[in-house]
């Protein structure tokens, strides 16, 4: 029998290592021997509680890492193929799928689903969640690509153009990779959100135009100055809270665009009455599809093969597999200075 390491949590805040049995490919699987793995907020979410836990299996889905295996009917990738990975699998064949919004599938599963993700030296994934790597890209940069397309779709959802002024609410991972993806597509002006000092320090390497600390300053008060009370174009909220949603529905302009990307785990107690006298478009963003011709995840291995964006700028904390535990500690510890953590296997 194979073996391999995997981290699996025990309990709220606890997660460790274990060895576990390492299996073949389920047919339209893959295994790929895992090389780099961001901590996600979601992560955080089921270390936290908020979420559900798999108490038998590996979680992870920030993945990057090379295929070794592959299962029968896969064709998409071969073994020796470097990869990212998307956070869920698709069937390919239903409406949703035929129509290029796959993250819609009927048959929508997470990409290891009851298998092992990426929080174990292999990872066993379905192939439709596979991307194939440039040899430009490095493993820290593949596995920064799936929140990176989740930025990538967040900012199509709010169609937002290169006249726009954007406002992000958040200075997280998703946050700051929404404000790179804005300053990559050229809109005319941007704003972001913060509450810790080293998210400051990344918004403005990643070019924010004006950077808010929220223990400091009103945001609405700000938006208020800066616009001459006209209020942003676009806002994308990335936090989750009713504070962020109440501040979104009041910076923006009547008529402007609202997107939701953040983990809501709890219902929220909001004020609903803006939407209605001042018409503002609110709209979801979940995960990644196609926002055009190619997909999100594709648009994003291209922004970063093309040198428009340098997502390892938010990585903060590196750790080797056998410190996870640590890894999770500090990456739920913004006290800490942390912003994206990861883990090299």
């Amino acid at each position: 029998m194979q073996t391999m390491k995997a981290a699996i949590y025990s309990g709220i805040g606890q997660i460790g290592l274990r060895e576990v049995e390492r299996l073949p490919p389920p047919p339209g699987h893959a295994v790929v021997e895992t090389t780099r793995v961001g901590v996600c907020g979601s992560d955080l979410h089921s270390y936290f509680g908020h979420w559900g836990q798999s108490h038998t299996h590996a979680q992870g889905h920030e993945t990057c890492g090379v295929v070794v295996e592959v299962g029968e009917g896969v064709t998409n990738v071969r073994p020796g193929d470097r990869v990212a990975v998307e956070c869920f699998s698709h069937c390919g064949h239903c409406v949703y799928c035929r129509t290029g919004q796959y993250n819609h599938c009927l048959e929508r599963k997470g990409v290891s689903h009851n298998l092992h993700g990426g929080f174990a030296e292999y990872t066993t994934t379905h192939a439709s969640a596979l991307f194939k790597l440039p040899d430009s890209v490095s493993d820290e940069e593949g596995a920064l690509v799936e929140p990176l397309a989740v930025g990538v779709r967040a900012l199509a959802q709010a169609k937002a153009t290169h006249a726009d002024r954007v406002a992000v609410i958040g200075g997280g991972t998703i946050g700051l990779l929404c404000l790179a993806v804005a300053v990559a597509n050229g809109v005319k002006e941007t704003l972001i959100t913060v509450k810790y000092p080293q998210q400051a320090e990344l918004a403005r390497a990643l070019g924010a135009d004006h950077v808010v600390d929220i223990t400091q300053a009103d945001v609405r008060e700000v938006v208020q100055k800066q616009t001459n009370g006209m209020g942003m174009d676009v806002v994308v909220e990335t936090v989750g809270g009713a504070r962020q949603f109440d501040d979104a529905l009041a910076i923006v302009r009547r008529r402007g665009n609202v997107t939701l990307v953040a983990g809501y785990y709890e219902p929220l107690a909001v004020d609903l009455s803006r939407i209605v006298w001042a018409e503002p478009v609110v709209t979801g963003s979940n995960c990644y599809g196609y926002s055009g011709m190619a997909t999100d995840f594709q648009a994003a291995i291209d922004l970063i093969a093309d040198r428009k964006i340098d997502p390892t700028q938010i990585v903060t904390h590196r750790f080797p597999f056998v410190e996870i535990a640590k890894a999770f500690a500090v990456a739920a510890d913004k006290g800490s200075g942390s912003v994206k953590v990861h883990v090299a296997i």
